[in-house]
């Protein structure tokens, strides 16, 4: 039989167990609890991050997002986008990626705004449209003159083989016309040199991208434009991601739109890039959405 001494001795080690279980009980219920506040905070740093910065898509089209050769970009959206991130005290975090890439970014929300985008339902389901427009572009036909087709009139595009860009919307009938050969490219630029390498009869393209490249190309003594004109012209708005948490503020920004127009620097901005843009009959108050 054990002496009183040593009887209390596992009595002392079960005590210290029984304690130390109960310590690591208590750092376990806190760690249940800490992380919900860990993630918590980690949500509120994001969301200020989010809040610091302006994620704007430039999708390289001249003259409104120009890459130079040193590949600094600039034109007429990196302007308008520089000062309505000063005017939203963001900083602006370009990204650059192709058209499609970047319809598809707005939609998921990874970025905040699209430039250089027209209105269209199916678009609508995703993006809040800025009013009011800041520029307009016009859907025009471009031939070979070395081999010349003649585009007088709608009619005049069936049995031609037209290059448009995948994921563009020009004008109706013509986007949804299946009778026409249409083959797509993924720019401007690429239809230019498709058109210039007779491996199209035609192109569509919106006058002001259009125009700048080939004159970029020297290419104006081959390529000439069709007499046939539709009379749709497109807006050009910034889009705002529905995911965005800028949705919050699409009220704001529509007002610095408006108030770039009344000050002029929409004018003044394409003045410089795109002297011969018509922007005299934008309507600020259009619906859209």
């Amino acid at each position: 039989m054990p002496s009183p001494a040593t009887a209390r001795i596992p009595f002392r080690r079960h005590k210290t167990c029984w304690l130390s279980l109960l310590a690591a009980a208590i750092l376990y219920a806190g760690f249940l609890v800490s992380p919900s506040s860990s993630r918590s905070h980690t949500l509120d740093m994001a969301h200020d991050h989010v809040r610091s910065t302006l994620r704007v898509t430039f999708s390289i089209w001249e003259p409104f997002a120009i890459e130079g050769r040193n590949g600094k970009q600039h034109g007429i959206d990196r302007a308008i986008m520089t000062e309505v991130a000063k005017r939203l005290d963001l900083e602006l975090q370009p990204v650059t990626c192709p058209w499609r890439r970047c319809l598809r970014m707005l939609e998921t929300g990874d970025i905040d705004i699209m430039t250089s985008i027209a209105y269209t339902p199916e678009r609508a389901e995703y993006a809040h449209y800025i009013k009011p427009p800041y520029s307009r572009v016009t859907p025009v036909f471009y031939y070979n003159r070395n081999n010349p087709v003649t585009i007088s009139d709608y009619g005049n595009l069936t049995g031609l083989t037209v290059g448009a860009v995948v994921d563009s919307r020009y004008f109706e009938p013509f986007d949804s016309d299946d009778r026409l050969e249409k083959v797509e490219a993924n720019s401007e630029v690429l239809l230019i040199r498709m058109l210039a390498a007779q491996r199209v009869d035609a192109i569509v393209g919106s006058d002001a991208n259009a125009d700048y490249q080939i004159r970029r190309a020297g290419l104006g003594n081959i390529i000439a434009k069709a007499p046939y004109r539709s009379s749709n012209r497109n807006d050009i708005h910034l889009a705002v991601s529905r995911r965005s948490p800028l949705m919050d503020r699409r009220d704001y920004i529509s007002q610095i739109m408006t108030d770039l127009h009344a000050e002029g620097f929409i004018a003044r901005v394409h003045k410089e890039y795109w002297p011969a843009a018509d922007l005299y009959d934008i309507n600020p108050s259009s619906e859209l959405n």
